[in-house]
């Protein structure tokens, strides 16, 4: 996700013998929030809906196939907020069901048991609050889309709305035949209907999180912006396509350009994309990017803009990290903001020069400095609202962590390390512990100072370093000094020394608020550096 502020680029099954009423109140008491752990396990969603341009209310309706993972389950709940709700079936049977609050409680019928299959069916409509945006776009012409992060996919459809439970989907969506409709994963078909109006069916069978779960409709215009990958036989053959409004779309066509180029390069660096398709849209999202899993819906006012290649870059490099793999709790939302941040930035480096990637970096850490949230952690409680989760700890601390991490391990390592992460949690959800393990595995280190420090400790480094030439012993002795509030963090620190006739680098493990070394030179130093090529986060000054 990319916020153009910035500087960088429920479900619970219920035991037997419980009442309506009081399936409820245990409802609303166990899921605020809904933490990571679930009593059912949804497999699938089919949501069918009405679009058109006369109306910001639609009819719907949602399948959700799910399996029960308690033994005697009789209700089960889902995430629903502001709808009407005309029927539900269990398993094609009319099923009891309740509204309450933001959950729609559906009783089973029968006490089932772990492992079983249940399809619930769920007929309903309304004026969403929230989550399916029906607006006029910038040049006054009529647009649906869905703008579901972090949990506003309960304003349109009921399910699961927590990154921890992941699901394939289709969507069928009715529009006018003047509109064009495009969504996650790939178009199954298109049909003319006897009212004049269209269906489109597109559909994915990759579990994906539900906030990524998107549609789009209107007067848009689709070109081909390139392919990835088809002559490689280790890679799906990636079509990369933008759908734009009409006035826009030559524009972004030139905008969009380096697109298929980012692909490749993630799919070479990390491993295979991980959908059938990859669209960029222009939408009505609040956000000027959101990585919806193979359909990125990017802000209208894409239009306006000269450059979006930091933009795209994060919000492709998310198809990797933050869709393919999620976090499974928000408090862990670094692996997918600072993941992409940093990935991005990582392009540049490689592909357009190292100076380029390191002025990335330079952005991000000043960003960061300037923060709110230098003084909490970066895996931090869960806040009421899920929003605050964005913050420059997420987005550029967290690229900052892979940074020094890279750093510290070296490239092979780190890159390798990274690629596992990848395949072993594709499609699935992942916490920091497990980026940890598999991290340590790769390197054969111990590394939890290292996450300890940097992902549960607030603050930075703030490091003064004074030096004193001893011509007699012909030894430089320096003095490091952490100056900073929250105690003293652990880091490798470079010194480039430079005097007559010979330039000198070398690392000192810095451990403590204060720390004392020598180092013998051929000659008295004329020039003494600290951390030249800026591989800490926070300043680090030559005091004499």
């Amino acid at each position: 996700m990319w916020d153009l502020r910035a500087d960088t680029f429920g479900i619970l099954v219920l035991a037997a013998c419980l009442s309506a009423a009081s399936a409820a109140d245990s409802l609303a008491q166990s899921q605020a929030p809904r933490g990571p752990e679930s009593t059912i396990d949804v497999l699938g969603y089919r949501v069918a809906v009405d679009v058109g341009p006369d109306a910001d209310e639609f009819r719907a309706s949602a399948e959700i196939r799910f399996l029960v993972t308690v033994e005697g389950a009789e209700w089960v709940g889902f995430d629903l907020v502001g709808l009407t709700v005309d029927s539900v079936a269990v398993d094609g049977t009319r099923a009891g069901h309740e509204l309450t609050g933001e959950r729609l409680l559906v009783e089973l019928g029968r006490s089932a048991g772990v492992g079983d299959t249940v399809v619930v069916q769920v007929y309903y409509g309304g004026a969403p609050e929230d989550g399916l945006i029906f607006s006029d776009n910038h040049n006054g012409r009529p647009t649906v889309f869905a703008d579901n992060w972090p949990d506003r996919a309960r304003y349109w459809f009921p399910g699961v709305d927590h990154p921890s439970d992941k699901a394939t989907v289709e969507f069928r969506v009715r529009a006018p035949r003047d509109w064009r409709v495009v969504a996650v994963g790939e178009l199954r078909e298109v049909i003319d209907t006897e009212d004049g109006t269209r269906l489109w069916i597109w559909a994915t069978d990759r579990p994906i999180p539900v906030y990524t779960m998107v549609l789009g409709a209107g007067e848009l215009v689709e070109r081909e912006l390139g392919t990835s990958g088809c002559d490689v036989e280790t890679s799906p053959c990636v079509h990369v396509t933008q759908w734009t409004y009409p006035e826009d779309e030559e524009h972004l066509l030139r905008l969009f350009r380096r697109a298929p180029e980012m692909v490749a390069f993630f799919d070479s660096l990390i491993g295979p994309f991980p959908y059938e398709k990859l669209a960029l849209v222009q939408s009505s999202t609040r956000f000027g990017g959101m990585e919806n899993s193979s359909a990125i819906f990017l802000t209208e006012r894409v239009g306006r803009m000269q450059s979006a290649d930091g933009l795209l870059a994060h919000e492709i490099a998310h198809q990797w990290f933050g869709d393919a793999v999620t976090e499974r709790e928000w408090p862990h939302v670094w692996l997918s903001e600072g993941f992409a941040t940093y990935f991005s930035s990582v392009f540049f480096e490689l592909v357009d020069g190292a100076d380029v990637g390191a002025a990335s970096r330079a952005r991000s850490e000043s960003s960061y400095l300037r923060s709110d949230y230098v003084a909490r952690p970066v895996i931090d409680v869960e806040p009421e609202n899920l929003f605050r989760v964005l913050n420059g700890n997420s987005y550029q601390k967290g690229a900052w962590v892979l940074h020094m991490l890279r750093s510290s391990l070296g490239d092979e390592t780190f890159f390798a390390g990274i690629r596992r992460y990848y395949s072993d949690h594709l499609h699935g959800t992942a916490l920091s512990a497990d980026f940890q393990k598999i991290m340590e595995e790769t390197s054969g280190e111990d590394l939890g100072w290292f996450f300890e420090q940097w992902l549960y400790r607030p603050g930075y480094p703030e490091v003064e370093v004074a030096h004193y030439w001893d011509p007699g012993e012909r030894v430089l002795h320096v003095y490091v000094r952490q100056i900073q509030p929250w105690g003293a963090f652990r880091f490798p620190l470079d010194l480039q020394v430079e005097g007559d006739g010979y330039s000198l680098r070398r690392t000192f493990e810095v451990r403590d608020p204060a720390s004392a070394f020598e180092w013998e030179l051929p000659g008295a130093p004329q020039r003494v550096a600290a951390d030249p090529d800026n591989e800490i986060l926070g300043p680090v000054d030559v005091v004499n």
